[in-house]
């Protein structure tokens, strides 16, 4: 097995070993901003009677202290987010230098500024723009809208109904877990994204590193932008290969599996 192939299996290897871990920073995401719920749960035990039931003439009081419930779930969700991008970028970094030592050599890791790797991608990300437009702390404003908004049309049935708080506890419980689907293509995405940005900054501080090759997502769709791009030879290497400055591949849609292997310049390839 070439040198070439033998660090295109273990970078394989790391992209299926990144994914498992989104996996469990998914879980921490929603576990992080489903604590918000028991602010909810107290909020309600507040306004509720000797009965449990919250009358009526409160409910636009209960719904403008929904607004600090927002803002909770703002920060919690960037923070979380952030330390998921920095985790995420860490590892791979330190993954990617070991496997390219072992397979190429010290000379590898020759300029290399692992440190300056991990702030930039965590600049990159929460500065970045997707196709919509919006920044990472716009997403996360947009979650704890939406929450937001799903828990006042819930509250407000359920207190013109007269439901006790143990039945709107309930209630809020059910819109939660409809919303994690958000919470997971958000970590999805972005966690993707630190991969892959933090394998072409360091392929772009590698003196051994030539381009990146582009491997669409698992759902390998023909309209998936990562699957196009896969296919795309842009400047006469092959299918997929691009510069490691090529930003058009760091994100090619909202929640893409795809990962990078690298191209070694020709002396390393034997």
């Amino acid at each position: 097995m070439s040198t070439q192939e033998q660090l295109d299996k273990q970078l394989a290897k790391i992209a299926t070993d990144c994914r498992k871990l989104n996996a469990k920073q998914q879980a921490f995401a929603i576990k992080e901003i489903g604590r918000v719920r028991l602010e909810i749960v107290d909020l309600l035990a507040e306004y509720a009677d000797s009965e449990g039931i919250i009358a009526k003439r409160r409910l636009n009081s209960l719904l403008r202290d929904l607004e600090a419930i927002e803002r909770s779930v703002r920060q919690t969700g960037m923070i979380a987010l952030e330390s998921i991008v920095s985790e995420t970028s860490a590892t791979t970094t330190a993954t990617v230098s070991g496997a390219m030592t072992e397979i190429v050599g010290a000379t590898a890791l020759t300029g290399v500024a692992f440190d300056r790797i991990d702030e930039r991608v965590l600049k990159y990300v929460i500065n970045r723009f997707g196709e919509d437009g919006l920044t990472l702390s716009d997403r996360v404003w947009n979650l704890a809208g939406d929450q937001r908004d799903a828990l006042s049309r819930t509250l407000r049935s359920g207190i013109i109904r007269g439901d006790s708080v143990n039945t709107m506890t309930a209630a809020i419980r059910r819109v939660y877990e409809n919303e994690t689907w958000k919470i997971r293509r958000l970590v999805v995405t972005e966690g993707a994204t630190a991969q892959r940005v933090s394998e072409a900054y360091y392929a772009q501080e590698s003196p051994v590193v030539k381009a990146l090759k582009l491997h669409h997502g698992r759902a390998n769709r023909p309209e998936h932008r990562c699957t196009i791009l896969s296919r795309e030879d842009r400047y006469g290497w092959g299918s997929g290969v691009f510069k490691p400055t090529d930003s058009e591949i760091f994100n090619p849609h909202v929640n893409c599996t795809s990962y990078y292997t690298y191209v070694l310049v020709d002396e390393e390839v034997r």
